[in-house]
């Protein structure tokens, strides 16, 4: 009981909480228990040696005093970026170490990946307007490293600063601006926002900045990276593409819908890539596009049934071809259920969904989900803004009753 000691009341009063379910298939475990001040959104990867590492970001004063006090702690000017690795074999993770930590500046969202030299990268934002100017000030960044299989930070080799320019960016806003302004449920606000989108397109730091990441990126079948981005400014996704390593970038055209933030791209056996998005727009769904271009063009994004409470996502295809999807399975505000949801025909139907964890009240969101070479199913997840939990299960698990 001790290192469960500052988690929520909630929490402890969950079985899985105790390390194992009753059937012996799904482990849970926090990160740490220290407190960290405000804790959230990680990442989790598989290093090409079979350790694990994570990232999330976090407020490093848990006081609230000092500069931008009042703010919200996610926007502070000591917010940054760290991480802790369980080494193969081992049972313990590591003690938290920084990753990524601007002076003065926030680091915020926070994607690991593995590229197809088996370098790390480490994709964020840095916000620049804070405090008077959140999200939509985002500048995004990423670091490379070849030497991190190691105890503590990597030793990142290589950095890139990232300001898209997704081709017809401005013509694409303008179009679903429209589509908003005479769409269902026109209201005095729904025109106002349409008129916020057209302005957008006036300013070009908006259209530069605000581009956050939050899903993992996608190595190709050509080894080119897809960097997943949404623009925070106009609530539109568009896609990084890093090619020969990081050495030339492209970008793809925006994903013709507004409202829909924090892709997760996966790609399916017929070479298809699909996004799956954060609902910005109010329809209370995940939401879903398609390319079949390798993700240069995207079609317009449609509701999936799976419910979401505008929190984070993340998609997967799992060694079985299943598309896995680990999200808040609730329609309101609450985000006290995670839960997985399986698709066996490509994401137009999902039978079969497993409630990770419900505690009323409780909050636990921003997934990050990765299938290990093993086959055993990696969720990491914000447990209550106070500290990241990891859980491990089978495939199997998923389908059982």
């Amino acid at each position: 009981m001790p290192r469960r000691g500052l988690l929520s009341v909630g929490a402890l009063l969950v079985g899985a909480w105790a390390g194992m379910d009753a059937a012996g298939d799904l482990t849970s475990e926090a990160l740490f228990v220290e407190a960290r001040g405000q804790v959230h959104a990680s990442s989790i990867v598989e290093t090409p040696r079979g350790a694990l590492l994570v990232a999330w970001y976090e407020n490093g004063d848990p006081t609230g005093t000092g500069p931008f006090e009042g703010q919200d702690l996610d926007k502070r000017q000591d917010v940054r970026i760290s991480g802790a690795r369980r080494a193969p074999g081992a049972t313990q993770w590591s003690r938290p170490f920084v990753l990524a930590d601007t002076a003065d500046l926030p680091d915020n969202n926070p994607a690991l990946g593995i590229d197809s030299g088996g370098r790390l990268w480490l994709i964020h934002a840095t916000l620049l307007g804070v405090p008077e100017k959140a999200w939509g000030s985002a500048l995004t960044r990423a670091l490379v490293s070849t030497d991190f299989e190691r105890d503590g930070t990597p030793r990142w080799d290589a950095s890139h600063t990232i300001v898209p320019k997704p081709p017809g960016f401005t013509s694409a806003v303008a179009q679903a601006a429209e589509q908003v302004r005479i769409g269902p449920g026109r209201t005095t606000e729904v025109a106002a926002r349409a008129n916020r989108m057209l302005a957008t397109t006036a300013d070009p730091y908006a259209r530069h900045l605000g581009w956050m990441p939050r899903t993992h990126p996608l190595v190709l079948a050509d080894g080119t990276l897809l960097v997943p981005l949404a623009n925070e400014n106009v609530n539109m996704a568009a896609m990084a593409l890093a090619h020969d390593g990081g050495a030339r970038w492209t970008f793809s055209a925006a994903v013709p819908t507004a409202g829909v933030i924090q892709p997760s791209v996966i790609r399916l056996p017929d070479g298809t890539l699909q996004a799956y998005f954060r609902d910005a727009r109010g329809t209370g769904r995940v939401a879903r596009s398609t390319s079949t271009d390798q993700g240069r063009t995207w079609s317009a994004a449609t509701p999936t049934d799976l419910p979401n409470p505008s929190g984070g996502i993340e998609a997967i295809v799992l060694r079985s071809g299943a598309v896995a999807v680990v999200h808040n399975d609730q329609t309101g505000r609450e985000r006290d259920r995670l839960s997985i949801a399986l698709s066996t025909d490509g994401g137009r139907t999902w039978p079969v969904r497993k409630v990770i964890v419900h505690v009323a009240g409780e909050r636990f969101d921003y997934p990050s989900v990765i299938q290990a070479r093993d086959g055993r199913v990696h969720v990491t997840f914000s447990d209550n803004l106070k500290t990241i939990r990891h859980v491990s299960f089978p495939e199997a698990w998923v389908s059982t009753p």
